[in-house]
């Protein structure tokens, strides 16, 4: 009796494709690092405070200040103390002035609004906003 013998083929694995897929994978990193070291931008070319030029005279600005005193709040254009509903007239006054609203840290935030409501009827959006520290 004949045993039976199988056919003699060869068995190692075909390793052309992954060959490709390395090959590929080396040309995509090497474009991508070349990408990477394009987007690089030399720290002394970049605008840090050491770079930056100081202006002599700073933009004007229209200094509204709301001050929390024993009678309520106070609101005030520079020094002189004005009402509520002078404030949109202040800012009409210097269109291209920037606000700079101070306000006092006890001051509810509902008087901030009307405050700012006040501001935007007069035609300004650009509003500086900062508070003090009261001294103890």
């Amino acid at each position: 009796m004949k045993r039976y013998k199988p056919p003699e083929s060869n068995d190692s694995p075909d390793l052309t494709p992954m060959i490709d897929v390395v090959f590929l994978l080396i040309v995509f990193f090497m474009v991508v690092a070349q990408q990477m070291s394009e987007q690089y931008v030399e720290l002394s070319a970049m605008a840090v405070a050491s770079n930056s030029a100081v202006k002599e005279n700073p933009p004007s600005r229209t200094i509204i200040s709301i001050d929390d005193t024993l009678e309520g709040e106070k609101y005030y254009w520079g020094e002189s103390e004005i009402d509520i509903s002078q404030i949109s007239w202040v800012v009409k006054k210097n269109p291209k002035w920037k606000v700079f609203l101070r306000v006092h840290p006890e001051v509810q935030h509902s008087v901030v609004q009307d405050v700012m409501k006040e501001i935007g009827n007069a035609g300004q959006a650009d509003i500086i906003f900062a508070t003090w520290q009261v001294a103890s």
